[in-house]
């Protein structure tokens, strides 16, 4: 076994570790990050796909075998072939644009499950949005239960192949994720969110920059939100969608989105 191997297997191994360590799971943000957010015909695009406490960093790659939908597209049409090559802190997507235009790259995950202990359940319920008749509902329950959950991550991002201004009506097209942000038509400060392709109304939503400020916001009743004048620069837009088990003590399932977009 190589040195860079065995390197890579520890590291993997601390992630998970500190993973099981923290309480909150969904901490984590996993999110993907362009080398660069424009570029020219033909030339080659890298695109990191990460999982890490705190929005831009690059800390724990994600293994290609973990996801279950890789699209990328460009101005509605899929692009192929694509590369892949795992890292230590992020996984490398590659491909090469042959046209101007939107390129819309989205990556969910395969479904995880497992389960929260006791003493980090309220923490977890905070995390994923669950409301205050929830928890009490699993607070009720006899003894001190574990809570069943399971969950995806979708993550999206957009590249511009110069020249793109006349086609930026592609970021307003969903790619079929269960929970996926999309830019609103018509304007350069609205996003929309959607769940399972329809508006998911009154839904808080975080946006994080790269000075690592966060902003809370919450979608409309048409599922929109305008972002304000002290967002700029590169920030990720970021859900969470709860579906709860028909029973107190069934699994507990959230979709989390994030959508990584430079203005």
């Amino acid at each position: 076994m190589t040195h860079y191997k065995l390197k890579n297997m520890l590291s993997r191994f601390l992630g998970i570790f500190s993973c099981l360590l923290c309480p909150l799971a969904l901490a984590h943000d996993t999110f993907l990050l362009p080398v660069q957010n424009t570029v020219s015909v033909s030339q080659p695009v890298e695109v990191r796909m990460t999982s890490a406490l705190s929005f831009p960093d690059l800390t724990w790659g994600v293994a290609q075998e973990r996801i279950a939908l890789a699209s990328v597209q460009l101005n509605g049409e899929t692009i192929t072939p694509l590369s892949y090559s795992e890292g230590e802190a992020f996984l490398s997507i590659g491909f090469t644009p042959q046209n101007a235009g939107v390129s819309t790259v989205a990556m969910s995950s395969k479904l995880r499950s497992g389960d929260i202990g006791h003493e980090n359940v309220d923490g977890y319920l905070d995390e994923i949005g669950a409301s205050s008749d929830i928890k009490d509902a699993f607070k009720a329950l006899p003894g001190n239960p574990s809570l069943h959950r399971s969950y995806v991550k979708h993550t999206k991002t957009f590249i511009c192949v110069e020249p793109c201004d006349d086609k930026s009506t592609f970021m307003s097209e969903p790619v079929g994720q269960t929970l996926e942000f999309v830019k609103a038509s018509g304007s350069a400060d609205v996003f929309q969110l959607l769940f399972e392709g329809q508006p998911l109304t009154n839904h808080d939503v975080k946006v994080k920059n790269t000075s690592k400020e966060t902003f809370m916001l919450k979608t409309d009743e048409s599922g929109r939100l305008e972002l304000n004048e002290q967002i700029s620069g590169t920030f990720m837009l970021a859900a969470v969608a709860l579906t709860l088990p028909d029973r107190t003590d069934g699994t507990y399932h959230s979709d989390q989105a994030t959508l990584v977009f430079s203005r």
